[in-house]
């Protein structure tokens, strides 16, 4: 009777505004992406506000034609602080899309007075487009899902992962992503997601950015931001915890739970890159288990509470941000620059969690529990960085590869110049490689290849390797890393990256020779420019950047 209750007095406060697809449907589908727009678009004609947002030189749609479709709702009032929501980047995992059309109502709605007022939010309800149509009730079944239209699928239509594109931006919907990341350039990136399996006693997990490289005392911060969260949530009866999994990854009574640890520290991750910006991020993935209505609750109240603790700490983020920014360039007025190659996990806390020993039905779904056990465990939701290089003036790419290169740099929002343009007080490294390894199978449709070695002053050619001539140093191009964005530089450009563009392929004819390949190899397609010291120039200094074509 309560339910029915509660669903009366819902149903009694939509009154007159539009109802997202479940709503209107008793949760038997979940919406296409023209029933988000027809959604959306009712919330437009029903009160002044929000407007359809397209960035500036961004796709307007996928491979196949979907549309890739975003809304803006600006604040009322004045100091707005900007946010995007992105959902649906597993369009399986759709609890997200459906809970920030009610968010985005309910903001219409007057529900939420504070937000209304001093955020300017930008949102993208269905941004995996083909996956979001693409329902089939055969997709994860393991999870409670809505009966009629069962949910869309992981990957895009070209079978890759949105979520592990962000470094090589090789979709449309990324390079949306980075557009609006350069023109709207939002203080905090929301992810929504739901988990794929993990037996635990949350609600729902999330965590902050967690990417190598980037500014400490900012991720320090955007974890803080969560934490304080979580204790929020808690008091209200909703119990949330970092996103992870209890290790080892399907414990049993044998083989008990020994720790909690958290997902990986690459920038390819949506969460992850914004960070390497200087921006906060948050994860949030609703507990697979629950029924798909709670899901969607639970995503909603969510995003409210972390969208509440933004308003209220507003100047906080924005002193945050921009003494992270501060700090990587005054670093470069200190002497040498380092940043890691890698990271490990880290110990941040001991945490008590509920294990949840569960009963399975034959297609994986979780029917009740067998027990709860209450654990004290160590909790490993944090990354320190290991295996620290020191980081070159900027990086100098062969002219042969710029018409490739160039595009992809720029729509990462770095400044790129000529060649000539770099200090010419300082050398120019050549990469000695010591050691290679490509992938044995393809990786989001790339032979990934992982290039150890270290910059020397000396090159060691090949026989009959292309040597740089003058010439061509002055027609590379250059990109200094004494730029606000230079974290991001580095890892996209140094080889001995594993988010580079040299690990993701794009230099995959010049560095792996094979059969068929009959002329004289070519030259190692990038070179470094030495150490800053004292004839090194500032950014403010140089030329003009290259503009886009």
């Amino acid at each position: 009777m309560r339910r029915l209750l509660l669903a009366l007095a819902g149903t009694a406060l939509l009154a007159g505004w539009p109802q997202t697809t479940p709503e209107r449907t008793a949760f038997r589908r979940t919406s296409t992406v023209a029933e988000v727009r027809a959604f959306m678009e009712a919330l437009r004609k029903q009160v002044p506000g929000l407007e359809p947002y397209l960035p500036k030189g961004a796709p307007r749609a996928t491979e196949t034609g979907k549309p890739l479709l975003a809304w803006r709702l600006k604040g009322t009032g004045p100091d707005r602080l900007r946010v995007y929501v992105n959902a649906n980047i597993h369009a399986g995992e759709v609890e997200g899309k459906e809970a920030i059309q009610q968010v985005v109502r309910e903001l219409l709605q007057g529900k939420h007075p504070d937000l209304r007022r001093y955020l300017d939010l930008v949102v993208m309800p269905a941004y995996n487009a083909d996956g979001t149509d693409a329902v089939d009730p055969a997709i994860r079944p393991w999870q409670p899902n809505p009966t009629e239209s069962g949910v869309g699928r992981r990957e895009n239509a070209l079978g890759l992962d949105l979520n592990r594109d962000l470094m090589k931006a090789a979709a449309p919907n990324t390079r949306w992503l980075l557009a609006m990341l350069g023109e709207f350039d939002p203080a905090v990136v929301l992810d929504l997601h739901t988990t794929n399996g993990s037996t635990h006693g949350f609600h729902l997990t999330h965590g902050p950015a967690c990417t190598m490289g980037a500014d400490e005392n900012l991720l320090a911060f955007n974890r803080r931001m969560l934490v304080e969260v979580r204790e929020r949530l808690k008091v209200e009866g909703m119990p949330t915890y970092d996103y992870g999994n209890f290790t080892p990854y399907r414990p049993t009574a044998e083989k008990p739970p020994t720790a909690w640890e958290t997902y990986d520290a690459h920038p390819r991750l949506l969460t992850n890159y914004p960070a390497l910006r200087n921006r906060l991020a948050v994860l949030s993935e609703s507990y697979v288990y629950r029924s798909w209505p709670d899901r969607i609750s639970d995503t909603r109240r969510f995003v409210l509470a972390c969208l509440g603790w933004m308003v209220e700490h507003r100047a906080e983020i924005r002193g945050q941000i921009s003494d992270a920014q501060a700090r990587w360039m005054e670093a470069w007025q200190r002497g040498a620059v380092a940043l890691p190659l890698s990271a490990k996990l880290k110990q941040v806390e001991r945490y008590t969690f509920d294990w949840v020993d569960p009963i399975r039905d034959s297609k994986g779904r979780l029917t009740g529990e067998k027990g709860r056990t209450r654990l004290d465990l160590p909790s490993f939701v944090g990354f320190e960085g290991q295996d620290f290089v020191t980081v070159p003036a900027g990086y100098l790419v062969d002219p042969a590869f710029a018409s490739t290169v160039l595009p992809m740099l720029q729509a990462h929002g770095l400044k790129v110049m000529e060649g000539r343009a770099r200090p010419r007080g300082l050398i120019v490294l050549h990469f000695q490689e010591t050691g290679r390894k490509v992938s044995s199978s393809a990786y989001q449709g790339v032979f990934t290849l992982e290039l150890q070695g270290a910059w020397r002053a000396e090159p060691v050619l090949k026989k009959l390797q292309m040597a740089w001539t003058p010439a061509d140093l002055d027609h590379a191009l250059y990109i200094p890393l004494d730029q606000p964005l230079g974290r991001l530089a580095f890892y996209l450009l140094d080889p001995r990256s594993t988010d580079s563009l040299a690990y993701w392929g794009t230099f995959h004819s010049a560095l792996i020779r094979g059969d068929g390949m009959w002329g004289e190899p070519p030259r190692f397609p990038i070179l470094a420019v030495g150490p800053g010291d004292a004839t090194q120039i500032t950014v403010s200094s140089l030329p003009a950047p290259l503009a886009q074509e």
